[in-house]
């Protein structure tokens, strides 16, 4: 089960193929060569983690050779979530990536580049045991220690509820700069209490430069995360929002504006990352730092927009050079390109000091054993035993918590079959990587039908209505439900339990679903246990599964 469109997306070649013929692949150009806007189409792009350079405005050459140009670097991460220590890339690059690679690779970019600003996308806490033992306070210590300057909202800084993000909000030391979002019918920039932080844009002055940020955050929230969880708070257009702020920003004498937006990229446009559709015809954006699609792109332009992103888990951190003409006080050079985080990179010293009792701890709980697997267990398909494991186990919890069900509507992480061996906290983590909440709802057998044909017709999905038996009519779609060998009457009303993110349509997939745990008659309820809690507690009851 797909959580939403930030997950991986696996491509497995090192140049993504463009229906558009206009991918550069990066070996055809030299590092150190600068690419002019002209020579990328519009809407090309280039590929991999090495440098890219582009987007020549004027005479930089001129500039610096009467010694009168100046840089200044902006140093980017994005889609951090919580990864201090060196991971894994989608592809199966070992070894890269992590905050404390990333902060020491900023410190060395700062030496060279006195003149900077240090940023990040979003969707920083959520990920790790480390982040969240302490509801993210780590990575915002961690921030503050590294002097960041600003960031975005992310939609995932939003699933563990208001109270814990308004406690990172009120820690952090850097802007936070999110343009189109909503609290109360008031808009960013005129909050109260502890939102009052969140600010449409903000102006740094650098280097005797003032450097406009605005932020935007995915307007797929409410497609992911419920009312409650995301505490009153709701994602509006970006367009309008975005051109405001531009717009606010270079009136109060932005001389350059990069936007900081947590939508990325896409070969199209869809819902959640509308990038394409904010910045075609966009005035005055000099520079798009993109996240939220986990995608390492370089470089790519939208109209006159030089775009880039840094990929995800600290595995590349990106930079801005944008140079001036002093005289003229103009932009005449703007030069982007993201780095591998390798291991050229050391971990930095104060970042793995801050960090250690919370790395240890969260090591300490990770090897815990839950119970023992004592014959591998099949995951793969509609109604696999894992998948049964996974209903079982969130049935269990609620019987506990005093909420019994009927049933349980839920899939995998397509995480594959489980060996026999020990299990463990980590292996849990592994098994759900979420902390999505249960929802449990009152639908009927016919409604339950609906669903269940919904959800037939998508191919990535292995979701399961437990314990309940679907009946293919003679077309192979679900045509009836069973239930102990009995059909089910279609007018029966059944207690159900879902997680909190198909509740919400599981990204758009699920709408029918949505719709009618909405209807008054469902008798809604959100119930404060989160899946993996659900699953790890009910293996120590069991102690053995197989």
């Amino acid at each position: 089960m797909e959580r939403c469109s930030c997950a991986p997306v696996d491509f497995r070649s090192r140049c993504f193929p463009c229906p558009l013929r206009r991918c550069f692949p990066m070996h055809s150009f030299h590092p150190r060569t600068r690419l002019s806007r002209q020579r990328i189409p519009r809407r090309g792009f280039l590929t991999d983690s090495a440098v890219v350079v582009a987007g020549a405005l004027g005479s930089v050459a001129g500039a610096a050779d009467l010694g009168r140009a100046r840089t200044v670097s902006i140093f980017h991460t994005t889609d951090l979530h919580g990864r201090i220590l060196p991971t894994s890339s989608y592809e199966g690059l070992d070894d890269v990536g992590g905050f404390a690679r990333a902060a020491t690779c900023i410190r060395q970019w700062r030496r060279e580049s006195p003149h900077s600003l240090t940023v990040d996308v979003g969707d920083v806490v959520q990920g790790t045991l480390a982040s969240m033992e302490r509801g993210g306070q780590l990575m915002f210590e961690l921030f503050n220690a590294l002097g960041y300057d600003a960031w975005t909202l992310g939609n995932h800084d939003f699933d563990w509820g208001p109270e814990k993000l308004e406690a990172n909000l009120a820690l952090s030391k850097a802007a936070v700069l999110t343009a189109n979002l909503e609290r109360g019918g008031k808009s960013a920039g005129a909050f109260d209490g502890t939102w009052e932080k969140v600010v449409p844009w903000t102006i740094r002055e650098v280097g005797g430069f003032k450097i406009g940020l605005v932020g935007l955050i995915t307007p797929g929230l409410a497609s992911w995360l419920d009312s409650e969880t995301l505490g009153g708070t709701a994602a509006t257009d970006p367009g309008p929002a975005l051109t405001r702020a531009v717009a606010e920003c270079r009136d109060a004498g932005a001389e350059a504006v990069v936007v900081l937006g947590h939508m990325g990229w896409r070969f199209e446009d869809d819902y959640a990352n509308p990038v394409r559709g904010i910045l075609t015809g966009a005035k005055g954006i000099d520079v798009y730092l993109a996240g939220h699609s986990h995608q390492n792109r370089p470089a790519w332009f939208v109209d006159d927009v030089l775009c880039t992103q840094a990929s995800y888990y600290g595995v590349h951190c990106g930079r801005v050079d944008l140079t001036f003409d002093l005289d003229a006080r103009k932009l005449v050079d703007r030069r982007v390109f993201t780095l591998l985080m390798d291991d050229r990179y050391a971990l930095d010293p104060e970042v793995m000091e801050l960090a250690r009792p919370d790395l240890a701890a969260a090591d300490e709980q990770l090897a815990r054993p839950v119970a023992t697997v004592t014959a591998p267990i099949k995951g793969k398909g509609r109604g696999s035993r894992l998948g049964e494991l996974f209903c079982e186990s969130f049935a269990a919890a609620l019987a506990k918590h005093g909420t019994p069900v009927d049933g349980v509507f839920h899939g995998t992480f397509l995480s594959g079959d489980l060996p026999a061996g020990q299990l463990t906290v980590a292996d849990c983590w592994k098994l759900i990587p979420y902390e999505n909440l249960l929802v449990v709802a009152e639908l009927s057998g016919a409604e339950l039908l609906e669903v269940v044909a919904e959800d037939a017709g998508d191919p990535r999905s292995d979701r399961t209505l437990w314990p309940f038996t679907v009946v293919k009519d003679g077309a192979g779609r679900p045509g009836g439900l069973e239930r102990d060998g009995a059909q089910i009457d279609p007018s029966r009303r059944f207690k159900i339990a879902f997680n909190s993110y198909d509740a919400q349509s599981g990204g758009r997939r699920l709408p029918k679903l949505q719709a009618l745990l909405e209807a008054p008659q469902a008798k809604r309820r959100l119930v404060p246990i989160d899946t993996r809690s659900a699953l790890i507690a009910s293996l120590l009851d069991r102690g053995t599964v197989g």
